[in-house]
């Protein structure tokens, strides 16, 4: 039998780094140590009193039973707790926060409760590449909004296409942003919201890195007034908690869409253990202790990196969040072929900003989620390399 697959599977280009994989594997071959500074998965363990709450609750027969698809009253309830203390912000456990089993998750099924075929969703470039998955399988169309170091990697509003803004339903943005590191303040959320309110758009805020910051605490969305009325916002305790492994997220917000996201995933999902979520709680609850040392941690990796990149000639904008730094290399050259030569000649593998969208063309992703030593390893090695090469 010969099985065909579906055009929408058809659709998706082969995942970003499968090709980087192969790469890699071959210089390994060669007997190479290479350093991966690719991916974003956070090297620091979970906080210790966070796993101990965890193995506590899964011996608790209890939380061996299906989970509430929505998240259960405990961890709604710190969440709603920690976003008062965070952002001054009041949010329903019941009608405006939902679990999510990651925010990769929520954010990918958004689309579907919104958006209608050939209607737009505006997506940044470069951008996290699961903002197209949902709008690709529910039969949307995509616009990609440039983002540019020259503005800040902030999208300029005034120069989206009116024909396109006219059957926009959906907007994703993600601040502190990954691929770039760029931050956004509570002045471009207030201009967002008024642009959106006019247009009739939904936003959709990824804040994954949203306690990731380096300067002031960033801000959230739904502080602008109004906000409420056209937006959500996802969180995640992947980078936050060091609990990338966990698959626990949230989105909180305009509570129809919320409820709608909910009454998808109840179709699809049965929501996270039980066990997981309790964690996750006892984490909100004591997010003050435990985060603060995780930031400085990456901020202290985020300087230490810079300023070696700086002394070797690349060109970038330091990060005001996340854990990732977004930098041209010392010669003008493609992301590919700089990402090639540095695995070669170094043995560091990173990621080509072309595989982030077409804006991200000349820059390359370094992710500081390798421990200290590797990190330290790395910057000798980049100091070494001679670019000349690819002149």
């Amino acid at each position: 039998m010969n099985i065909e697959l579906s055009e929408k599977l058809k659709s998706f280009k082969p995942f970003l780094f499968e090709e980087l994989y192969r790469k890699e594997r071959a210089e390994r071959a060669k007997g190479k140590d290479i350093i991966s500074l690719a991916v974003g998965d956070p090297d620091l363990p979970t906080a210790g009193p966070i796993v101990d709450c965890a193995v506590r609750e899964v011996r608790k027969g209890a939380n061996h039973r299906y989970p509430n698809t929505k998240g259960n009253e405990n961890l709604r309830g710190e969440i709603s707790a920690w976003h008062k203390r965070r952002h001054g912000l009041s949010f329903h456990p019941g009608e405006e926060v939902s679990i999510l089993i990651g925010s990769k998750e929520g954010i990918a099924h958004l689309p579907f409760v919104v958006m209608n075929p050939g209607d737009y969703c505006l997506i940044p470039d470069p951008t996290y590449p699961t903002y197209r998955t949902g709008v690709v399988l529910s039969g949307g169309r995509i616009h990609d909004v440039p983002l540019e170091e020259k503005n800040g990697f902030l999208p300029d509003l005034g120069k989206l296409p009116r024909k396109v803004v006219e059957k926009t339903k959906l907007f994703f943005l993600n601040y502190p942003n990954n691929p770039t590191g760029a931050d956004a303040t509570l002045d471009f959320y207030k201009d967002l919201v008024k642009w959106a309110k006019k247009n009739g758009v939904v936003i959709a805020q990824d804040a994954a890195y949203c306690d990731i910051y380096f300067g002031k605490p960033a801000p959230s969305l739904l502080q602008v007034p109004g906000a409420r009325d056209v937006a959500v916002e996802f969180y995640s305790s992947s980078k936050t908690y060091c609990m990338a492994g966990w698959r626990i997220g949230w989105v909180v917000g305009n509570s129809k869409l919320v409820c709608a996201l909910n009454k998808l995933k109840e179709n699809i999902d049965s929501g996270p253990f039980n066990a997981i979520q309790n964690a996750v709680a006892f984490g909100l609850k004591h997010h003050e202790k435990i985060v603060p040392p995780i930031r400085a941690h990456f901020k202290a990796r985020a300087d230490r990196f810079c300023s070696a990149l700086e002394a070797a000639g690349w060109r970038f904008k330091r990060p005001g969040g996340s854990c990732f730094v977004w930098a041209r290399p010392p010669v003008d050259c493609t992301s590919i072929d700089a990402v090639y030569f540095m695995l070669e000649k170094a043995a560091i593998l990173t990621a080509p900003g072309s595989g982030f969208g077409k804006y991200g063309e000349g820059f390359v992703r370094f992710s500081l989620t390798e421990p200290d030593a590797k990190l330290a390893q790395a910057v000798r090695r980049l100091k070494a390399l001679d670019w000349s090469a690819l002149k």
